[in-house]
């Protein structure tokens, strides 16, 4: 009913009256805005956290968040030339109010982008381009470095999509990026300079009904342990194509210890 949302991220600690919130925001499609909410963990609902924000763009696309030193932020981009947009993201009277403190131009088209709370790094992949690291700081600029390029040495394929992050200790983890025209899932180190891991699929498992992974778009990933089943966290992919059933879209989990795993990852 609030409209057409295409990208979702969320970060807590968002103070309001001086109490942590959880605060979510969508990109909004239809009336071209960036939408807030606050998320009540007990209940697993959402509640209107302020007015929706004009982004200015022509089709607001992909969105991700940052948490830094100097408060929160959302990016969000612009379909079609890929323009980026960060707001800042504060607090008052009780509701979120954002205003914007940068742009960054990456060329053409780009929706995935994940921003490191803990390394001030910004990832953005631009779908029939490169996959690039900037600042997630407001004054961070436009400066980037490249890390892997579609037609590249490392097997990227248009378009690259949802990019994310599996955080570990003392700034370790990996960069996950779906490599759409592929139908497969790059990985690269977190720290350094980003270094190429490699590739994986999300295969059928036949003996659960259940068909592999295809034509993904968005992904998430998280390091917390979630019990047996996800002991080092958990990734869940988009699926754009279902054959086994037949069905629309629908979301994949996988353990993180099974991608660790195939790869050889710490």
């Amino acid at each position: 009913a609030d409209g057409r949302m295409n990208n979702v991220d969320l970060r807590d600690g968002f103070m309001v009256d001086g109490q942590p919130r959880v605060l979510v925001a969508a990109s909004n499609r239809t009336d071209k805005t960036i939408a807030f909410y606050f998320l009540n963990p007990a209940t697993r609902r959402l509640s209107r956290a302020g007015d929706p924000v004009p982004t200015g763009f022509s089709d607001p696309y992909g969105l991700c968040m940052y948490a830094g030193p100097s408060g929160h932020y959302v990016f969000v981009n612009n379909g079609g030339d890929g323009l980026h947009r960060q707001w800042r993201v504060t607090a008052a009277g009780g509701q979120s109010v954002a205003e914007p403190v940068r742009d960054i131009p990456v060329g053409s088209q780009a929706e995935g982008c994940a921003a490191d709370d803990e390394t001030g790094a910004l990832y953005i992949a631009e779908e029939g381009g490169g996959f690039f690291r900037y600042s997630a700081l407001p004054d961070g600029g436009t400066e980037r470095r490249e890390i892997d390029r579609v037609d590249g040495p490392n097997g990227l394929k248009a378009d690259i999509e949802g990019v994310e992050i599996w955080t570990g200790r003392d700034g370790k983890g990996y960069l996950v990026l779906s490599n759409q025209g592929a139908d497969n899932y790059a990985v690269y180190r977190r720290e350094g300079d980003n270094a190429f891991v490699g590739l994986f699929h999300i295969g059928a498992d036949p003996d659960r009904g259940i068909d592999g992974a295809s034509e993904t778009d968005g992904l998430d990933v998280v390091s917390a342990p979630l019990g047996a089943k996800f002991p080092d966290g958990l990734l869940v992919v988009q699926d754009g194509r279902n054959l086994s059933p037949r069905e629309k879209q629908n979301f994949k989990f996988v353990s993180w210890r099974d991608v660790a795993g195939a790869l050889g990852l710490d």
